[in-house]
This record gives C-alpha cells, structure tokens and sequence, in this order.
C-alpha cells in the first residue's frame, strides 16, 4: 500500500513537472515556475532578467526600459543602468522607450525615427537632436557658437565668439574665437549691436560722430554710437577733435585730464614761462625770498 501511494505521489510530482510553465520575463515566483499559482508580475517600468526568476517580492525586478534610441529583446536591460541595450546609429531613434527587437542585428526595424543634426550654435552627445522633438540640442551660452553643424560634445566646443559692434559676418560670429572672419564697417559708420548678419557694409547703418576735443578712440569715432566709445584723455596730455590718440605735453609741462588743446599744457608750480604750452619753463624767484634777503643785509649794516 505504501509502495502504491509513493508512486502514486512520484507520478503527480512528475505530472507537474510536466505540464507546469517557467514563469515569464518580467514574473517571478519562488520556484520560477507556475506550479503554485500563476506568477507575479513585476511593478510597471519594472522586469526581470531573464525568464523563470525565483523571487518572492519585486527586488527581482532589477531591469528597466531601455531608453528611447536604444532596444533590446524585451525592451529592458540587463542590470538597471543600462547593460543590454543596444544603440542605434547617429541620427536614428526609436519611437519611445522599451523598444524590443527579436532581432539585435536588424536595427532599421526599431530605429526607425531619422533625427535633423543640431543646427551651428547648439551641441548634443552625438551631434543629433536626441529626442528627435527638437529638444535634443542645447544651445550654447549667449555670445558663443559652435563652427559647424552636427556638433558632438559639450559646451566646450562652443569657441565662436559673437562680432563686436561695428564688425559683421554671414553668421554673426567670427572664425576662430578671436575675432577673425568679421568684417569691420567703413569709418564712421557701424551695426546696431553686436552678433550681426550681413555680406557686406549695407548693415553698418549707425552714422558715428568724431570724438569730442578731449578724447580719443581707436577709430576716432565714438564707436558705440551713444557717447561712451571714446576715451577721455589723461592728465598732461590733449586732443583735438577726431583723435585716435592723445599728445602728450612737452618740456615738463602739465594739464588736467580731458585737455583740449595744447595751451592747456601750463608750467609746472614754481616755475614759469610762455603760454603758448610748448616753450621751457624757467624756475621762478619767490618775492618773500628777495624781501628776506634784502631785510638781511640791513640788519648787518645796522649791527656793524
């Protein structure tokens, strides 16, 4: 009797064997198969590695979606950080996340969104807008630009630097970062700001005036337009009008800042000479000193 239900018992366990199922990716159960009940699901977002996963809670479920322009065979990696997921090539994405593919070699199948390449003053990972909505790039900082288009890196290759005002180009930014490729306007003219397009000297529509007596400029002109692109004059020299640089007075001679003309140029304390402020100057005699001689000399008359 016993030897019958010991067989009776081998046949049953047998039975199961054969007619339960492995659990499925993305379930788990004790023994990874259903034989106790259907298996459990992993949370939304979440799988498992592989198929017929022992597990009794969901920290078996270490795997997470692929991201989007990447896939794999169950759309999830292997390992939570990224492991499995196979990438598609530059300028290809993906529709969405946990893409999977039966086939890993066969990546126009699942790649199937064509990405635009990030336009010139922009930059991502691979040189394509990632996300394929038009997010993808990032911009570089005010004032800075990448050479070209389809930029692959970061920030630092974002080395144009926008031209100054009164300089243009097809791009607004020079060629290298230190102003090479921008052209400058005629004299006496420049652009309303900085970073302008242009082919030629029709967008240097700001008339500039001359620099005022008493300043200068590089270019002579106040080259910003509103009163601050000269540079006032330093102390012992002056300019006229329309300088590209300040003269400096001569034979010692001395002036306030912001001199106008030469005249300004005067002789120094204790010294004197013509106002015409380019002649020497000659040391001056002070009265007190001759009335303190001459008293001098009395005194020792009158003593001797």
């Amino acid at each position: 009797m016993n030897k019958k239900l010991f067989a009776f018992i081998v046949v049953l366990c047998f039975l199961e064997v054969v007619f339960s199922l492995s659990c499925d990716i993305c379930t788990y159960s004790q023994n990874g198969f259903d034989t106790q009940g259907p298996c459990t699901k992993c949370p939304v977002g979440q799988c498992t590695p592989y198929s017929t996963t022992k597990g009794t809670s969901p920290s078996v479920c270490v795997s997470r979606p692929c991201p989007k322009g990447s896939y794999s065979t169950s759309g999830y990696d292997g390992d939570g950080s990224g492991a499995g997921c196979y990438t598609c090539p530059a300028g290809k994405t993906t529709p969405g996340t946990t893409t999977s593919s039966a086939n890993l070699f066969n990546e126009s199948d699942v790649c199937t969104v064509t990405l635009n390449a990030c336009a010139q003053g922009s930059y991502s990972f691979t040189g394509y807008d990632t996300d394929g909505s038009g997010t993808g790039c990032t911009p570089c900082p005010p004032g800075t630009s990448t050479p070209n288009t389809k930029t692959a890196g970061d920030l630092t290759l974002c080395t144009l630097k926008a031209c100054t005002k009164g300089r243009y180009s097809a791009t607004g930014f020079d060629t290298d970062g230190s102003g090479t490729g921008c052209t400058a306007c005629t004299a006496g003219t420049s652009t309303l700001n900085t970073q302008t397009i242009g082919t030629d000297k029709s967008i240097c529509t700001l008339t500039l005036k001359a620099c005022p007596a008493g300043s200068y400029s590089v270019s002579s002109f106040d080259s910003d337009g509103n009163g601050s692109g000269c540079n006032k004059c330093a102390v012992n020299t002056y300019s006229a009008q329309g300088a590209t640089s300040c003269t400096s007075c001569t034979n010692n001679r001395t002036s306030p800042a912001g001199s106008t003309t030469v005249t300004a140029c005067v002789c120094p304390q204790g010294t004197s000479g013509p106002t015409d402020g380019v002649s020497s100057c000659s040391i001056t005699t002070s009265g007190s000193i001759n009335t303190l001689f001459i008293s001098l000399i009395f005194i020792l008359i009158f003593l001797f």
